[in-house]
């Protein structure tokens, strides 16, 4: 289970070889019989209670948060890229057009698949002028990146991603991108669940609403004091 303050965050990681007395952690919540002793938990933090969780569009809000997004890549601990929701990638000879396989049997938290669809809209999202995103300009590097962000946000087609089926994602760079995988990598790059955004618009990250796509979903958010998350069991993925 992870218990989010608006001060800290804590990851009590599953145990498997031995099973603990009750653990308390730092901020006094009682946790799972199965959690791991407090000195071995990953501890984060927030500095403040997010508006939204919504971290494709709102980077500083939800960064906190991005264990429950998973994007096609991932850095390490020791920054080396590793496969995310792509379990490949390659890149085309002259280095302006990188393809991503996804990961089969990836799905939602709600037990939906993940598709590359969802990162195609996901990437026109985080790009049109009206999602306000402050790290639009990482992606201008992406075939017409710039001019749809820069533009009235109509002509969303000019930009270079696509999705010829569900497993394969595109993208196309203005010229050769060698650090694509990177870009690709950053939290704003996240997938968004396009059916609930549809349906709940700003408040699709409440609990009653949020789908998520990594190894934690949000199971509480008691807003002005603390954000509960468990580990998704529909999450196939080796992270």
């Amino acid at each position: 289970m992870l218990l989010l303050s608006l001060f800290s965050v804590i990851l009590a990681c599953d145990s498997v070889d031995q099973v603990q007395e009750t653990v308390i952690n730092s901020i006094g919540r009682k946790l799972p019989p199965d959690a791991a002793p407090v000195e071995q938990q990953i501890f984060r933090y927030m500095f403040r209670e997010p508006t939204t969780l919504d971290i494709s569009v709102a980077t500083y809000e939800a960064d906190g948060t991005f264990f429950a997004f998973e994007r096609l890549l991932l850095l390490d601990e020791n920054n080396i890229l590793v496969p995310g929701a792509a379990d490949r990638w390659e890149s085309s000879q002259d280095g302006k057009t990188w393809t991503f396989h996804l990961r089969p049997g990836a799905k939602w938290s709600d037990g939906r698949p993940v598709t590359a669809e969802d990162f195609e809209y996901s990437y026109r999202r985080m790009l049109d002028p009206a999602s306000g995103n402050t790290y639009a300009f990482l992606y201008y590097d992406i075939k017409g990146g710039r001019a749809f962000n820069q533009g009235d946000g109509t002509n969303p087609e000019i930009l270079g991603v696509s999705a010829p089926n569900d497993s394969t994602f595109i993208v196309e760079t203005e010229g050769p991108c060698p650090y694509l995988p990177y870009i690709v990598s950053f939290i704003t790059s996240s997938p968004v669940p396009k059916w609930q955004v549809e349906k709940y618009e700003t408040k699709w990250t409440e609990p009653e609403n949020i789908v998520s796509n990594f190894t934690y979903k949000m199971v509480e958010w008691n807003h002005g004091s603390d954000m509960t998350f468990a580990l998704d069991e529909n999450y196939n993925g080796p992270h």
